[in-house]
């Protein structure tokens, strides 16, 4: 029996990535230089506060380094406002500056004006080692875990998903309890074959928010495919009304129920698939086959034919022609 788990699971997957549960949280990454406006010398220390203008504007606060340098990954897209202020400089504020989902915008440099009054002469301290401050969801990392956060999401865009693996991996020991990155291991799991880990860490991450739709639903879809049918089922019960928009975890739960020699539930699952988008000829194809299941030839005979007049061209339209031949 065929799955159609692939067709949603690009939808699903974009929606669920890197979700977290602040709103600035995200897969965007900022970065940039803070200058001495006056001659061009980096400023070590200064605090950039960054701020998105959207739910309670929240967002992180990140330090440049001993070269002026900073960096910050897991931020969300939309407009970010960044205040920056330093010892001896005026505080300057910068925005709003735009970033788009996925978007990797150049460095920012930023100049700061020395006050007017010089600031009292203090002691030296001795030059910080040049490093450049990373933080992912909060949590201050080596570049080595944001460069290797980073490169998974690239191999995930690329569908490498095996090399997509071996980065996460690298990331996974520090930022164990970032949901976005076991959602992020968990596709790459999932797209390499490794479908039992998948479940295992797309399972932590639906306990940390069983309200996710899209988490759910993807969590649903792959129990279904390990045919661990029922487990899947009572995730999407517990889901709010309203929560489920795409029909396919209703075709895989159908199909599930049709391979159990159940097709008078599948029948059910199928024509809620239709419900929710009847467009698609698959829910017609299937239940469809239900029907015939069961005996029912008058019934499965309307939906072989809606499948043949919406996707004349696709194998499911050839297999209902064949089906119809035999109808009487």
């Amino acid at each position: 029996m065929k799955r159609v788990l692939a067709i949603a699971l690009g939808a699903l997957i974009s929606a669920a990535t890197l979700v977290a549960s602040e709103d600035w949280r995200g897969n965007n990454r900022l970065a940039g230089s803070v200058v001495d406006k006056s001659n061009g010398k980096p400023v070590a220390g200064a605090k950039l506060k960054l701020r998105i203008q959207k739910g309670e504007k929240g967002g992180p606060d990140v330090t440049s380094d001993g070269n002026g340098r900073w960096a910050i990954l897991g931020i969300s897209y939309g407009s970010w406002n960044i205040d920056v202020e330093a010892p001896g400089y005026d505080l300057r504020q910068i925005g709003p500056i735009q970033l788009a989902e996925g978007q990797r915008l150049p460095p920012i440099k930023i100049e700061l004006d020395p006050h007017a009054a010089p600031a009292p002469v203090a002691a030296e301290a001795p030059a910080e080692p040049a490093h450049e401050e990373v933080k992912i969801g909060g949590v201050a990392v080596s570049k080595d875990v944001a460069d290797a956060v980073e490169a998974g999401n690239r191999f995930i865009t690329e569908q490498k998903y095996k090399e997509a693996v071996a980065e996460f991996e690298k990331a996974y020991p520090t930022l164990s309890s970032n949901i976005s990155l076991k959602i992020a291991l968990a596709r790459a799991y999932y797209g390499a074959g490794d479908l039992k880990k998948a479940i295992v860490l797309l399972d932590e991450a639906y306990k940390a928010n069983p309200a996710d739709a899209p988490v759910a639903m993807l969590l649903a879809n792959m129990l279904i495919e390990d045919g661990q049918t029922d487990r899947g089922k009572e995730v999407i019960e517990k889901l709010p009304t309203g929560s489920i928009t795409d029909p396919t975890i209703y075709i895989n739960m159908g199909i599930a129920a049709m391979n159990k020699k159940q097709p008078g539930v599948a029948v059910e699952y199928f024509t809620k698939a239709i419900g929710l988008d009847d467009k698609r000829h698959e829910g017609y194809y299937y239940r469809g086959l239900a029907s015939l299941q069961m005996g029912k030839t008058k019934q499965a005979k309307p939906d072989l034919e809606k499948v043949v007049q919406l996707a004349p061209e696709s194998a499911e339209a050839k297999d209902a022609k064949e089906y119809l031949k035999s109808i009487k």
